[in-house]
């Protein structure tokens, strides 16, 4: 099972840390270990808190109903949006917070592929981040400007 965490960079730090994500990938890595009671943890959160924007869920969650809702293997329940391969193989469920969205899969690398397909559609800053797998990536990488 991979497990994705997607945040909403900014778009000042986006561009700013494009090629270099492996250090927001730490940022965030750093904050997920920390516990609440040690004293760096406020520090990380504001620091997360600034570096991100907030979701707009409504609009995330019209956007995948609307993407995918005549796919007979789409489902909306309980704020959750799944979807499952069409070989019942594998599925995919994405669920929108207020400074991330996750989305759990399993089975196939293109069942999550579908629920970021969407997302990258939505904005141009979405950084997908696996925690577990140490894997990390923009879902639609921001083109280099090039200066004469």
């Amino acid at each position: 099972m991979r497990h994705y965490t997607v945040y909403l960079i900014e778009e000042e730090f986006a561009n700013h840390f494009f090629g270099r994500e492996v250090k927001l990938f730490q940022l965030f890595q750093e904050f997920m270990r920390t516990s609440p009671e040690q004293p760096e943890f406020i520090h990380l959160k504001k620091q997360i808190t600034y570096i991100t924007r907030q979701i707009p869920k409504d609009y995330i969650d019209d956007m995948i109903s609307s993407s995918l809702n005549g796919r007979y293997n789409y489902a909306y329940s309980q704020n959750r949006h799944h979807i499952e391969s069409e070989s019942m193989q594998g599925g995919a469920i994405l669920e929108t917070g207020d400074r991330s969205v996750t989305v759990t899969s399993e089975g196939s690398f293109d069942m999550e592929v579908i629920f970021f397909e969407v997302l990258r559609k939505a904005d141009s800053c979405f950084l997908a981040m696996d925690f577990e797998e140490k894997r990390h990536g923009w879902l639609k990488p921001i083109k280099e400007r090039k200066f004469v």
